[in-house]
């Protein structure tokens, strides 16, 4: 992966974590019943969570057999 796609990967993932942080946002500020909120809230951070294991950590490297070591 080149510098490009790189810069690019990085926007996409600054964006997606934006946009569920302001789902987060609304999801908190206008639903009234707790059990909901807090089941739609687990789901946006399980989706955050993952977001931030693959752009950042490169969990699925693991998987991929990348980068051995010999």
């Amino acid at each position: 992966m080149n510098e490009a796609q790189a810069q690019n990967r990085g926007l996409v993932a600054i964006i997606v974590l934006a946009v569920l942080t302001a789902i987060e946002y609304v999801i908190a500020v206008g639903i009234d019943a707790t059990a909901v909120v807090v089941t739609l809230l687990a789901v946006v951070a399980l989706v955050k969570a993952l977001v931030i294991l693959e752009y950042f950590m490169h969990v699925s490297k693991l998987w991929r057999g990348e980068g051995e070591h010999a």
